[in-house]
């Protein structure tokens, strides 16, 4: 149980009303809530809006021997105590405690009657009371336990503390403390107020949100705090969901396995729980695979692959059609052979769940047919064949004998010709409907007779674009892999390296087209040239994201700044993300924007997969400094253009929401890049699809680049008149 103080305030205009005071025992905060709601009601005392009483504010408790009666509302407690500076811990007045010693022969009112110094609330949470030491001292007034007689030498209990204190006083020692010094006192007191140091402010917010961490002992404290400076190392900087579910994580494992709970987080595996194989050994999983890093690999999950291998077909093990998908939970419903004897002999197989996905079907599609009716021989065959050097890049040879099938080379197959279309049967739904339709958008007869007008390159970089005017036929009908700006974006499980950069700055010439006599048909489009003088007011944004929804998880950002009336290009901003930093703040994914990937290639993915991804919080953040950094005036004067008034711009205001970050620009200086394409569609211009794209299509920064290239085009000839 726990004990819950209340102060009931009196309203200004109540002059007959007092200040009420009460206090009693809960075993939970939402009991004690409606615990005091009940005495309130009981006496008749209205709260609120037209009341005479505020609503009730949870206090400190403190021990002292004139305490009311239990669930009692006492009128004359704040005749004797008020509440000091920070409002929830009570003191007693400076006249009472006058009275008070007189009373008592000299004796504080911050002792109970069996004379045992007992300090106040904010020093001691009363449920957790050990024994007092006769190193304990009396609480002088203020709410300080340091005396005036106190010196070096003097030892303070640590179970006197209270909970943030605690915590402090275990993470500043390298083993368990029962006594800090004076001097340690004053350090813990003082990093407790520190907001500007984010690693501890964090330590406390992600420990408060430990179920029962209030009960939790000094020597449990002292290990958690341990387990958290081994994960988690004070000169770098972590986002507090992440230490959150950490802790939540430590907190769910057993004891015994909290060694390597810890030892996994610090090799950078995060994983939420250990788990153990059918005979007591470590499972695995924290490891990287070849499946998605968001995918939870369980030994449940791992019994819907063995029973997916075991199936005669022939399918993409990385986009696993829905029937087969479904086939498979039927065979581990119903424990069908062979797979019932390939899950009992690999759920014993220590470290399986760090095992390639292309690994385990490989292992099982290369078996003989009859080895599962021999428990010997299938142990010893899976002991001899289940090796992997690394589990996220399994080899050629592996992915062979797996007889995985590569949905988007299929598709590619089918749309250049070179595969008949009924391979398209094979691929799950999604890849097989988009497969289709765009094939049949290739190949359809309005296709060919729509030739794409010339965009002749003039040299220097530069692209005429006189061609585009007063043309509209080469407008396609359907948008095809190259007109899909990337909206819907889940990651397949294929894995890919990283290769695009962090982040970039580069500008290209600062030569203006009109001061050089040429047409202003023109588009300069050169590679880019860095030049740090030259500074703009108009921003290109693109990012990627799991989803077309306001909530979509972000996995990269670029940034471009330009002016559309030269297309010269200033300071150039890209940065992956982490897509579980992105669900962490609540970003929520789509599963059906799988098809988008389609279209794209093993570099684009790499640039939202890669190991140099950060956290959103960091993201924006930087997003944020790199705007006011190069902006040409101040950040509020940016106007940023996004692909889509509905995508974009308000994901990426979201983000800022989501991470409580200011955006650095009004909504007002929101640009759509769709809306200027209509209108050069209108004047008989349209050169998205003329110009040629440069570098991976659906990464976010060579998107950028490319989308300032034809808005600069559709700029200038909207107002060269």
């Amino acid at each position: 149980m726990n004990n819950y103080a209340y102060l009931i305030k009196a309203k200004a205009k109540a002059a007959d009303a007092k200040n009420l005071f009460c206090w009693f025992q809960a075993k939970s905060d939402s009991r004690a809530e409606r615990d005091i709601a009940n005495i309130l009601e009981d006496a008749d005392i209205e709260t609120g809006r037209g009341a005479d009483y505020l609503q009730p504010v949870r206090t400190n408790w403190l021990i002292v021997d004139d305490l009311p009666e239990e669930r009692a509302l006492d009128a004359t407690w704040c005749d004797r105590y008020e509440l000091a500076e920070d409002g929830i811990t009570w003191k007693k007045i400076a006249s009472a405690v006058t009275e008070n010693n007189k009373e008592n022969g000299g004796k504080s009112a911050g002792y109970v009657t069996t004379d045992t110094p007992v300090p106040p609330a904010d020093v001691i949470p009363a449920p957790q009371l050990e024994p007092v030491t006769e190193t304990s001292h009396p609480i002088v007034e203020g709410g300080s336990d340091i005396a005036s007689d106190d010196d070096e030498n003097t030892e303070y209990p640590v179970v006197r503390l209270r909970l943030p204190q605690r915590i402090i006083a275990q993470y500043l020692s390298d083993k368990l403390r029962h006594h800090v010094t004076q001097s340690q006192r004053i350090e813990i007191g003082a990093m407790e107020m520190d907001c500007d140091n984010s690693h501890v402010q964090n330590l406390l917010l992600a420990a408060r949100s430990l179920p029962g961490v209030d009960n939790l002992t000094t020597n449990e404290l002292w290990k958690l705090t341990s387990a958290i400076k081994s994960v988690f190392p004070e000169e770098k900087r972590y986002e507090l969901a992440v230490m959150v579910q950490f802790i939540q994580a430590w907190s769910n494992t057993h004891h015994i396995d909290r060694g390597i709970l810890i030892r996994e987080w610090a090799a950078g595996k995060r994983v939420a729980a250990i788990q153990r194989t059918d005979t007591g050994a470590n499972a695995g999983g924290g490891n990287e695979t070849d499946r998605n890093g968001s995918y939870v690999h369980t030994l449940e999950t791992l019994d819907v692959e063995i029973a997916a291998a075991t199936l005669p077909m022939d399918f993409d093990i990385y986009n696993i059609p829905v029937s087969v998908h479904r086939r498979a939970k039927d065979i581990v419903a119903k424990k069908e052979s062979p797979f019932k004897e390939w899950s009992a002999a690999l759920r014993k197989t220590p470290g399986i769940l760090d095992f390639s996905r292309a690994a385990i079907f490989a292992l099982i599609r290369s078996a003989n047919e009859d080895v599962h009716n021999f428990p010997v021989s299938l142990q010893t065959y899976i002991n001899a064949n289940l090796t992997e050097n690394q589990h996220d890049k399994p080899t050629a040879e592996t992915i062979a004998a797996a007889r995985q099938i590569d949905s988007a080379a299929v598709v590619a197959g089918v749309i250049h010709g070179t595969e008949p279309a009924e391979c398209l049967d094979k691929l799950a739904t999604e890849f097989a409907v988009v497969g289709k339709a765009v094939a049949e958008a290739t190949h359809s007869p309005a296709s060919e007779m729509n030739e794409q007008p010339e965009v002749k390159r003039l040299g220097d970089g530069m692209y005429s674009i006189d061609g585009l005017i007063g043309n509209t036929a080469h407008t396609p009908t359907l948008e095809t892999a190259n007109n899909v700006q990337m909206e819907k974006a889940v990651s397949d499980e294929t894995p890919a390296a990283a290769e695009v950069p962090e982040s970039q700055t580069a500008d290209v010439s600062n030569k203006s087209r009109a001061s050089a006599g040429e047409s202003t048909d023109t588009l300069i489009n050169d590679t880019v040239h860095q030049n740090d003088e030259l500074l703009f007011t108009h921003l290109m944004v693109d990012i990627e994201a799991m989803g077309s929804n306001p909530n979509a998880p972000i996995v990269s950002i670029a940034a471009v700044f330009f002016d559309p009336a030269t297309s010269c290009i200033g300071a150039q901003f890209y940065q992956a993300v982490s897509l579980a930093s992105s669900m962490s703040f609540g970003g929520q994914a789509d599963a059906d924007t799988i098809i988008w990937w389609l279209k794209q290639s093993s570099e684009a993915r790499a640039a939202i997969t890669g190991d140099d991804a950060i956290g959103l919080l960091e993201a924006v953040e930087s997003l944020a400094d790199f705007i006011a950094e190069n902006s040409a005036n101040s950040s509020d004067t940016v106007q940023i253009w996004g692909n889509g008034a509905t995508y974009d711009n308000v994901i990426l205001r979201r983000a800022f929401v989501q991470t409580d970050t200011p955006f650095p620009t009004p909504f007002w200086n929101d640009r759509d890049v769709r809306t200027i394409v209509e209108l050069g569609r209108a004047v008989g211009i349209n050169p998205r699809y003329a110009i040629p794209f440069e570098g991976e299509q659906h990464n976010s920064l060579a998107d950028a680049l490319h989308q300032v290239k034809y808005v600069s085009a559709i700029w200038q000839h909207l107002t060269k008149n």
